[in-house]
């Protein structure tokens, strides 16, 4: 029953965000990683999914314009990736200056992973919107997701 509430309030702030934005909120789950890690990028995918969000997953080994290009295309509020290599700074600076190019800085970025804390501050101020733990992906990260959803 403990599991149930959480589920149950993530589910009531998607139904208010679609009487809101008459749509449910969309994310791409990218893999941005030359090493295929994409064991986690599908359990990320499906936890999102099951709460009620609508799900894109980019294939593996996406560039940084790759992934832009499909988050556009398919009119995604937020993209998401795990970092499973020591890359993630250059690739979040790639993925923002594609967005930017676009027209699309609108369309959050959000990087979870086995990311170090040092690298936090520049992530955020490079354009992260949300630095996901990969040992926290729950029901507590997706709240803070949805957050990003005002």
């Amino acid at each position: 029953m403990q599991k149930e509430k959480p589920l149950m309030q993530i589910k009531q702030r998607i139904k208010q965000f679609v009487s809101r934005e008459g749509r449910r909120p969309r994310v791409l789950v990218s893999n941005l990683s030359k090493q295929s890690h994409n064991q986690n990028a599908r359990l990320l995918a499906s936890l999102l999914a099951e709460t009620g969000f609508d799900v894109d997953i980019s294939p593996l080994h996406q560039t940084p314009r790759g992934a832009a290009r499909m988050a556009i295309e398919n009119d995604v509020h937020l993209i998401c990736f795990l970092s499973t290599e020591n890359n993630h700074n250059k690739l979040v600076t790639d993925l923002v200056k594609v967005l930017k190019a676009e027209k699309a800085e609108n369309i959050g970025i959000v990087v979870g992973g086995d990311i170090a804390p040092a690298d936090y501050d520049f992530l955020y101020d490079a354009g992260v919107d949300l630095i996901l733990n990969s040992a926290s992906i729950d029901s507590a990260a997706v709240n803070r997701l949805l957050d990003l959803f005002g």
